[in-house]
């Protein structure tokens, strides 16, 4: 007798990072002088669709049950350990113990919900070859090493639905999230003077002309004015994205430190006081007092 058996594996994911599993099967048998019964699984077949509770993987998975073959239990096993790394995945973060160039993936993991477990790096106790592209904050999920902010949130963002809810919101979320990034890393130094990081170096940067220009003459009008024309108060679309996560752990400390380089950006202040305020962001920003601001005429 040879039995086929296929299983259907119905995973849909929510926001929070909790998934619930619905099986179902369907089976016919065949004659067959056979007598030793083993089973053989195929590979999965995943389907995804997002939706306002989160992103949505229906899976198949097909079983079949014969006799008079080897049972190959380890290759079953193996296939089953794919499907179930990429549906649940393990995460360990690797930052230093400051752990500021990772705080925006840490916001993606908690506003997800997503458990994690963060690595403590000390600057003088570290191996630069054991990092992607000798650089941290990196990601080790199911034991492999992603090395670049951007990329990390990118990817987390995809699965825990905080990207953009359509392919040109998602390349408008890429596009600030490429300009934030790149002024972050131009002002850095600045950012560390004004916010008194341990070990930090002051150069020609930290002076209070090259930063603030570049922020209220470039980055601050743009963004104040993309605010202006979104659909929403977020930055795109109408519900948060990892962008909104990533403007504010810049802004925010500008706002605690230099208050008065948001006074001609309303918008912008007014938006980092809602990511601050989130109930699931509790003490990852400073507190942004409510502030009125004047309508010019």
């Amino acid at each position: 007798m040879i039995h086929f058996e296929t299983i259907f594996a119905d995973i849909s994911f929510r926001s929070n990072g909790d998934f619930q599993m619905f099986w179902k099967k369907k089976s016919k048998s065949k004659s067959s002088s056979a007598s030793t019964p083993i089973k053989s699984t195929s590979l999965p077949t995943i389907n995804e669709k997002s939706s306002s509770s989160g992103r949505h993987l229906s899976v198949s998975v097909s079983s079949t049950t014969q006799k008079n073959f080897p049972s190959p239990v380890q290759s079953r096993k193996n296939k089953m350990d794919t499907m179930h790394g990429f549906l649940v995945p393990t995460y360990t973060l690797h930052d230093f113990d400051d752990g500021e160039e990772c705080k925006v993936v840490r916001m993606i993991f908690q506003m997800s919900r997503v458990p994690y477990e963060f690595k403590h790096v000390h600057r003088d106790d570290y191996i630069l070859e054991d990092y992607p592209f000798y650089a941290l904050p990196t990601l080790e999920m199911n034991e492999r090493k992603y090395g670049s902010v951007l990329s990390i949130c990118r990817h987390l963002a995809w699965r825990y639905n905080l990207s953009g809810k359509t392919a040109y919101d998602d390349a408008q979320v890429d596009d600030i999230a490429e300009k934030v990034f790149e002024v972050r890393m131009k002002i850095k130094n600045w950012i560390d003077h004004i916010e008194h990081a341990a070990d930090h170096a002051c150069d020609e940067e930290c002076t209070e002309e090259i930063a603030p220009r570049i922020l209220t003459n470039t980055l601050f009008p743009c963004l104040e004015r993309m605010l202006k024309s979104a659909a929403s108060c977020w930055l795109v679309g109408h519900t948060m994205t990892w962008v909104d996560l990533l403007v504010a752990c810049l802004v925010n400390p500008i706002i605690y430190h230099r208050p008065k380089l948001l006074q001609d950006f309303p918008l912008l202040y007014l938006h980092n006081e809602k990511v601050a305020h989130h109930d699931d962001l509790v003490g990852f920003l400073y507190h942004v007092r409510t502030r009125k601001f004047q309508d010019k005429k």
